[in-house]
Protein backbone atom coordinates (compact mmCIF):
# COMPACT_ATOMS: atom_id res chain seq x y z
CA UNK A 1 0.00 0.00 0.00
CA UNK A 2 1.20 3.56 -0.46
CA UNK A 3 1.81 6.52 2.04
CA UNK A 4 -1.99 7.17 1.65
CA UNK A 5 -3.84 4.21 1.71
CA UNK A 6 -4.19 3.22 -1.42
CA UNK A 7 -3.27 -0.17 -3.02
CA UNK A 8 -0.36 0.17 -4.82
CA UNK A 9 -2.71 -1.95 -7.64
CA UNK A 10 -4.84 0.87 -7.90
CA UNK A 11 -2.63 3.46 -8.07
CA UNK A 12 -0.73 1.63 -10.89
CA UNK A 13 -4.13 1.63 -13.04
CA UNK A 14 -4.67 5.10 -12.43
CA UNK A 15 -1.49 6.00 -13.83
CA UNK A 16 -2.00 3.69 -16.82
CA UNK A 17 -5.16 5.34 -17.49
CA UNK A 18 -3.86 8.66 -17.31
CA UNK A 19 -1.14 7.37 -19.66
CA UNK A 20 -3.73 6.52 -22.30
CA UNK A 21 -5.69 9.86 -21.51
CA UNK A 22 -2.57 12.25 -22.43
CA UNK A 23 -1.74 10.30 -25.88
CA UNK A 24 -5.32 10.73 -26.95
CA UNK A 25 -4.93 13.91 -26.07
CA UNK A 26 -2.11 14.64 -27.98
CA UNK A 27 0.03 15.31 -25.37
CA UNK A 28 3.28 16.40 -27.36
CA UNK A 29 5.61 15.61 -24.24
CA UNK A 30 4.56 11.59 -24.95
CA UNK A 31 4.66 10.52 -28.33
CA UNK A 32 2.17 7.43 -28.68
CA UNK A 33 4.98 4.90 -28.56
CA UNK A 34 6.17 5.97 -25.43
CA UNK A 35 2.90 6.40 -23.76
CA UNK A 36 2.18 2.70 -24.68
CA UNK A 37 5.11 1.81 -23.51
CA UNK A 38 4.56 3.09 -20.57
CA UNK A 39 1.32 1.47 -20.01
CA UNK A 40 2.81 -2.05 -20.86
CA UNK A 41 5.03 -1.23 -18.09
CA UNK A 42 2.48 -0.09 -15.85
CA UNK A 43 0.27 -3.50 -16.65
CA UNK A 44 2.92 -5.34 -16.50
CA UNK A 45 3.92 -4.23 -12.59
CA UNK A 46 0.08 -4.75 -11.75
CA UNK A 47 0.15 -8.31 -12.86
CA UNK A 48 3.75 -8.84 -10.87
CA UNK A 49 1.98 -7.65 -7.96
CA UNK A 50 -1.41 -9.65 -8.39
CA UNK A 51 0.41 -12.84 -8.92
CA UNK A 52 3.00 -11.94 -5.90
CA UNK A 53 -0.53 -11.37 -3.46
CA UNK A 54 -1.41 -14.65 -4.36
Amino acid sequence: MTDDGEPDVERHLREALQHLDDAQEGDLRKTHSVALEEVSKTVGTVLRERQSDS
